[in-house]
């Protein structure tokens, strides 16, 4: 838990989620994304310190856009992950095929070419769409199963939430401990691993690869597995078409066996990848977590002029 949490603040948003909670019970998905329409456009006025780390980010991104345009974006995203937020709720309570019913699969078969090569696959995808409906549902597609590489909240009875979640219809959470073992494990036996490499790391565990045009620090974990095990790694990502609606499409594994051995050391590879998150955020800028201080010592240095 964060030390600047109280615990009146975490049983306040676990109040929030029980109340969203009942909402999901009662309501239809678009009546769902109505109210998280609301809710992200109030976010998106009175957003405090997210909304000028939002700002910041966006105009570091997207410089040639005017700040109306980066207005409407910023609104876009709040909106987004509210809907998101109560979808994952609803998510919740579905069956296996009631979720399969509303996702649209596409590239599957990239999927299939990965697996073939019998070293396991990862899934690389980022804070964009629903990363939670594009582990579940491979989960529930992949015969050797998926586990999932993940930070916990700073929240523990939303953590809790959030776990029975990715649990939902059989994937394995790692832990915060042996995830390089749990992580080697799970290859071994042919199973997939989902991983997100498009948040912050300190200096001192990552390196600076070029993300929308400006060094972000980024953990080479991915990198240095895929080197290690050959395992392909296959981008991944659930996009958001309307109300309870997603398409979940798989691209072409990037393969260590087909690249340079200059391609395969850490910045070049983790570059590769990070090319590749920011193709999907640049097709679809509202469905991305800019509220995350990706640059926060940009950001610190610029506030401090």
């Amino acid at each position: 838990m964060s030390k600047d949490r109280s615990s009146f603040r975490n049983h306040a948003e676990y109040g929030v989620f029980r109340f969203a909670r009942g909402l999901a019970g009662l309501l239809s998905p678009k009546a769902l994304a109505g109210i998280g329409d609301v809710f992200g456009s109030a976010y998106s006025m009175f957003g405090g310190r997210r909304r000028r780390t939002i700002d910041f980010n966006l105009e570091l991104a997207f410089p040639e856009k005017t700040p109306s345009e980066r207005r409407a974006i910023a609104k876009g995203v709040a909106q987004h992950f509210a809907r998101s937020f109560l979808d994952a709720v609803r998510i919740q309570g579905l069956r296996p095929d009631e979720l399969m019913a509303s996702v649209n699969v596409v590239g599957w078969e990239n999927v299939e070419e990965a697996v073939s090569l019998g070293r396991g696959v990862f899934f690389l995808t980022a804070h964009i769409g629903s990363w939670e409906v594009a582990a579940l549902v491979t989960g529930l597609r992949l015969e050797a199963g998926l586990s999932v590489v993940n930070r916990p909240l700073d929240n523990p009875l939303l953590e809790t939430e959030l776990d029975r979640l990715r649990k939902l219809y059989g994937n394995h959470v790692f832990g915060k401990h042996n995830i390089l073992r749990e992580m080697l494990g799970q290859l071994k036996k042919g199973g997939g691993v989902g991983i997100l490499i498009d948040q912050r790391v300190r200096e001192d565990q990552g390196i600076a690869v070029p993300f929308f045009g400006h060094p972000a620090w980024t953990h080479p974990i991915l990198a240095r597995v895929a080197r290690k095990t050959g395992a392909p790694v296959v981008p991944t990502f659930a996009l958001r078409d309307g109300p309870g609606q997603y398409t979940l499409s798989y691209d072409k594994a990037v393969v260590i066996d087909d690249l340079s051995e200059t391609d395969r050391e850490d910045l070049p590879l983790t570059t590769r990848y990070m090319q590749i998150l920011e193709h999907a955020i640049l097709a679809h800028p509202d469905q991305w977590l800019w509220f995350h201080d990706r640059w926060k010592q940009m950001r610190m240095a610029d506030e401090s002029k």
